[in-house]
């Protein structure tokens, strides 16, 4: 059965559009190599979230700032009867990686953008609609400067509560509380209301898509992640005349550990990827025995006994590179994020959106993190991938085809258009359990 698109004559993307806004974004934060540096709530972060400010303010949103920096563009498209009705929501985050590429979820963000404008533009046409539409950027989505990951749609879902993730702190300390002050984004709005949907757009960071030559990817679930913060604490030393066997080197625990993590994902090919990617040592002098050392791991997983099985034995693992080094240990903090199925009444939809947009699509599961999964299991919930060039992502040479970021976008406003212009788009079974 073909399906026939919901999206009015002469309501359209245009072609390039969307590339040209990503790179657009990427004179915030710019590296030579072509990529973007834009740790969240950093001055680049400010400057490309006042750049969005202004283009949704140009746009004729409705602007909010939560209290924990989510940036919110309400596109006001009911009228007074759809004004209880929650919003369809899409999005993503600008904040990056200290070295990353320009894609990654700034896509996210400036194909929300479009796809409200074109349904503003439909608006001043005549088209009627049921819901407000609303676009996200959320707060310290990549946790490379504050931790954990994924904060401030956390707190939106209530997943981490709003004192513990603004009390966060980076590696010198500064709270993200102080930090966000510091570029204006300290928000006192309050956030909308929970979406009828979220839905989100992302380049795959894989080479699944690539490799199957395909255009579309509906994530249809996503792989378990367990990520441990622990610190190592010996003694300072100097290491010329300090004996071997009195040296208590924290930095000797992280090389053990490193080696170790690394050890368990060889054991389980496919079903497991480990990584030690954070330390931070303490006095950091190559002729100094290192007193203190901060690491982070992570084990991702398709399998949550086999995430459980890992996180127990790497574990184990630190403890015994503590005690071979004879240094003390503490674990600072842990996160835990569970194997789930996207809803299968949302893959469904975005099935039908696809045939209606005429794009094939390839069911596929995410092992990457990102904003999306924070709404699993709290509101129906969609997540679409478009190719990575050769698999690369967060890396400057990190790209994704203009064809495609147009194909990715153009199936979000197929689906954006019927969720904003019915009251009840899904099929009659899942009805209740998506009303308000």
């Amino acid at each position: 059965m073909r399906w026939r698109s919901s999206i009015p004559d002469g309501i359209a993307i245009e072609p390039g559009k969307i590339s040209a806004l990503v790179d657009a974004f990427a004179a915030f934060g710019p590296l030579p190599g072509g990529g973007v540096s834009r740790l969240c709530a950093s001055p680049a972060d400010g400057a490309a979230r006042d750049r969005l400010t202004a283009l949704l303010r140009e746009a004729g949103a409705e602007i909010r700032i939560d209290p924990i920096g989510n940036q919110f563009g309400l596109f006001r498209l009911s009228g007074p009867e759809g004004a209880d009705r929650p919003p369809v929501m899409m999005g993503s985050h600008l904040d990056s990686q200290a070295r990353a590429g320009r894609v990654d979820g700034t896509l996210g963000v400036v194909a929300a953008f479009e796809i409200g404008c074109r349904l503003m533009e439909a608006r001043r046409r005549g088209h009627l609609f049921a819901r407000d539409f609303c676009v996200a950027n959320w707060t310290n989505e990549e946790g490379a400067r504050f931790r954990p990951s994924l904060l401030g749609s956390g707190v939106f879902t209530g997943v981490h509560s709003m004192a513990t993730a603004l009390d966060s702190r980076d590696d010198d300390g500064i709270r993200l509380s102080e930090a966000l002050a510091a570029i204006g984004y300290l928000g006192v709005d309050p956030a909308p209301p929970p979406p009828f949907c979220y839905l989100e757009l992302h380049a795959e960071q894989g080479e699944v898509l690539e490799a199957a030559n395909q255009r579309i990817g509906l994530v249809t679930r996503n792989w378990g992640a367990a990520k441990l913060d622990f610190l190592f604490e010996g003694e300072q030393a100097h290491t010329g005349p300090t004996p071997m066997a009195r040296r208590r080197d924290a930095l000797l625990a992280a090389a053990r550990t490193i080696c170790e993590v690394r050890s368990l994902a060889q054991g389980r090919p496919g079903q497991l990827h480990t990584s030690v990617g954070r330390i931070v040592v303490s006095p950091n002098s190559s002729n100094v025995v290192a007193d203190r050392v901060e690491v982070t791991a992570e084990l991702r997983s398709p399998d949550d006994a086999i995430l459980v099985e890992a996180e127990a034995a790497a574990q184990a693992a630190i403890r015994d590179a503590a005690a071979q080094a004879q240094v003390d240990l503490t674990l600072v903090g842990r996160t835990l994020r569970k194997a789930r199925d996207m809803p299968r009444h949302v893959v469904s939809f975005l099935t039908q959106c696809a045939q209606a947009a005429a794009q094939p699509v390839m069911p596929m599961e995410t092992v990457a993190g990102h904003d999306a999964l924070s709404f699993i299991g709290v509101r129906p919930t969609g997540l679409v991938f478009v190719p990575s060039i050769g698999g690369v992502a967060h890396n400057e040479a990190e790209a994704t085809r203009p064809a495609d970021m147009d194909a990715g976008a153009f199936l979000l406003l197929e689906a954006a258009f019927r969720l904003c212009a019915e009251t009840a788009p899904f099929s009659s079974e899942v009805d209740m359990e998506l009303q308000p």
